[in-house]
């Protein structure tokens, strides 16, 4: 038995300790990266109107 740590949680012989860790670094991922996408949109969205204001005949 190894009584190592995987991610720092869960020993590394408790195999569903640890596919329950990864599913977790999952979800926080995809968490993360819908925050990202949110971010980058609401960029977008402001350079559109700016362009709006500033270039109307676009």
């Amino acid at each position: 038995s190894v009584d190592k740590k995987v991610y720092g949680i869960h020993k590394a012989d408790d195999w569903f300790s640890f596919v329950f860790t990864a599913q977790e670094a999952v979800t926080q991922c995809s968490l993360q990266l819908r925050k990202i996408g949110d971010i980058c949109n609401l960029q977008q969205k402001i350079l559109n109107v700016i362009t709006k204001l500033f270039c109307p005949g676009t």
